[in-house]
């Protein structure tokens, strides 16, 4: 497999829109049946996303014009990966715990790293948003301003919820996710290496 820093940028982007399709579908099919096997199923196929979104993102991290983006990127991939196998292998154990405080704490401990994760790729939805909105394609430059404003909320609100806890959990992921949806189309749609 030969590796080309715009071929990485590419896998990255569509399997960060992969992990927006998932956190749709999860919100809207599997948290209002609370599925067992559809949650499990879909957790699993974050956590491969995420896998990628990491091992594709920190080669860029050292060879793009923008190594802090893609190193922000990358930490978000792997903060992902142990957020969902926190739920994929301690939520069952810990709910059956005869303390319910056992099962608070790991599920407050993963929500920490799913804030974190969200922060991570607004940041990064702030970086190339500043990068696109100097790009003379009217087109890119929009989808940055989107990426920019987004990719603030985000910061904003997953800080806030890392200090704070589940208040605005719905708002504070909602916000990560938009960011990270600019951030993909941007990387798909820009012609300037990311």
């Amino acid at each position: 497999m030969t590796f080309t820093p715009r071929g990485a940028a590419k896998a990255v982007a569509w399997a960060l829109l992969a992990t927006v399709a998932t956190q749709i579908f999860y919100m809207a099919v599997v948290a209002p049946t609370d599925d067992a096997l559809l949650r499990k199923a879909t957790w699993t196929a974050e956590m491969a996303l995420f896998s990628l979104v990491f091992v594709a993102s920190l080669p860029l991290a050292g060879r793009s014009k923008a190594p802090l983006v893609w190193s922000t990127v990358a930490l978000a991939g792997v903060v992902n990966v142990i957020q969902v196998g926190m739920g994929l292998a301690e939520f069952g154990p810990a709910r059956e715990a005869a303390d319910e405080h056992v099962f608070r704490t790991v599920l407050n401990g993963a929500f920490f790293l799913y804030f974190h994760g969200k922060a991570m790729m607004g940041l990064a939805a702030v970086g190339v948003g500043l990068a696109a909105i100097r790009q003379s394609n009217t087109t890119v430059r929009i989808i940055g301003g989107l990426s920019f404003l987004s990719g603030a909320a985000a910061v904003v609100l997953n800080l806030y919820s890392m200090a704070n806890g589940m208040d605005i959990v719905f708002a504070a992921g909602a916000a990560g996710t938009v960011a990270t949806a600019f951030f993909a189309l941007i990387v798909l749609v820009g012609k300037n290496e990311p």
